[in-house]
């Protein structure tokens, strides 16, 4: 006996167990899936609970966003110490929703080799076995031992028993017929070809359910998780597509026993996934109450920030720095004056600017970040209305002072630019 059948004993021991009982490989495939969620529902429970909990997370997660800004480096040392400090964990509810596809290996490896892992027969005794059977050129690759196991009957049971020696008394027949489709068969495309029976269409079918009932069960998860309900979350298309097209994958490309499996697990995690709303109907209105809080202070918080920055924009305004800015004349044509060299006009060329390439002052990349004082801009109707209801004299004050502004733009000033163009077409 190696490490893997050793490490899949439990597996293969109840998987054993219902199929002597009940006489039925799809029987006992079912209640073999029953037994595993059964098993990993308190798991599947404290995911659902840990979902909730990142859920009414996310909102203080973006609050920590817009605090640190762009530094990643920052901001992955906050997450980190947030979740240590609320004891949460991002991926909580997201690992358990796979477990049930990591049974899917040794119960793939259970169904593959029946005769190995639930017969507990070694290398030799298999191939005395097949030997035995008519099966001379035996190998146990691929599928070759699910469908020895499948010519086993009870009239040559006696003979495959001779055969196996030491493990004779662990040899049992399968029954791998489940409602007139062998299980022990791969589903095939093209189910038409070499004549349409149950059995083909049976098979054929059995990857379209699985599919189809893939899709109810997320469904059916939306429906009963009220988080989602409530904030009308939908599941990407992708993510949609992704447990179906695994069913099909499964379905067509391994023999129809993993299909059972898949089926069985749709179905148990519909009726799981009630009882779970059922059993966490405290913790989602809690959630959602706090939630509905946490959006109260953000909004209070934007407001006031809303605030903060028109006050300061409006006690700019009301000092004398109106971002309004002043018309300056605009010319026309080409001002010849800098390119004049003695008495000759063009001597430096026609478009000759001595200020072209002004003088940067020398800056420290590696040193603090300068300041960039911006320009405070005319008042809006949301600052005029935070203001009015915050500090209406300084509303006031600014008001005057933009109004003073806009009286010292002379007609003189704004009739200069075309004055000044008339000027230069008659030069």
């Amino acid at each position: 006996m190696d490490i893997w059948q050793i490490l899949m004993t439990p597996f293969s021991w109840l998987l054993k167990l219902f199929c002597q009982v009940f006489n039925s490989y799809g029987i006992a495939l079912f209640l073999f899936t029953i037994v595993v969620k059964i098993v990993l529902f308190p798991l599947n429970l404290k995911g659902k609970k840990s979902t909730i909990k990142t859920t009414v997370l996310n909102g203080q997660l973006q609050e920590i966003q817009k605090r640190c800004g762009n530094d990643r480096e920052r901001y992955n040392q906050e997450v980190q110490k947030f979740y240590a400090e609320n004891n949460a964990n991002p991926m909580g509810g997201c690992g358990w929703s796979f477990l049930p596809i990591v049974f899917l290996y040794p119960l793939y490896a259970i169904i593959r080799r029946p005769l190995k892992y639930m017969m507990w027969l070694t290398e030799d005794a298999v191939k005395a076995v097949a030997k035995a059977l008519g099966w001379a050129d035996f190998t146990p690759v691929g599928y070759n031992e699910l469908t020895l196991g499948a010519m086993m009957t009870a009239e040559n049971l006696e003979t495959a028993k001779a055969a196996a020696g030491a493990s004779a008394a662990s040899l049992f027949v399968i029954n791998f017929d489940f409602f007139g489709i062998d299980l022990s068969q791969i589903p095939q495309l093209k189910f038409w070809e070499g004549g349409v029976t149950w059995n083909s269409v049976g098979l054929f079918l059995l990857p379209l359910i699985s599919a189809g009932l893939s899709i109810v069960t997320m469904l059916v998860t939306q429906k009963t998780n009220q988080m989602n309900k409530d904030q009308q979350v939908k599941m990407s298309p992708m993510l949609m597509l992704m447990s179906p097209a695994i069913s099909l994958w499964i379905g067509f490309a391994m023999p129809a026993g993993l299909c059972i499996y898949w089926i069985a697990n749709s179905l148990l995690g519909m009726v799981q996934e009630v009882i779970c709303g059922a059993m966490l109907r405290k913790d989602y209105e809690a959630a959602q109450l706090e939630m509905a809080e946490q959006q109260r202070k953000a909004k209070e918080a934007e407001k006031e920030r809303r605030r903060k920055a028109a006050e300061k924009k409006a006690a700019a305004i009301a000092a004398g720095k109106s971002g309004k800015k002043q018309p300056q004349p605009k010319k026309k044509g080409v001002d010849v004056s800098a390119s004049r060299e003695g008495l000759r006009t063009y001597a430096r060329g026609r478009a000759y600017d001595p200020n072209r390439y002004p003088v940067t002052p020398y800056r420290d990349p590696n040193g603090p970040a300068q300041p960039v004082e911006e320009e405070p801009k005319e008042l809006t109707e949301e600052d005029k209305k935070l203001l009015a209801e915050s500090n209406p004299q300084l509303m006031a004050q600014a008001e005057a002072a933009e109004q003073a502004a806009k009286d010292d733009a002379s007609p003189e000033e704004e009739g200069y630019e075309e004055a000044y163009a008339d000027e230069n077409e008659e030069q």
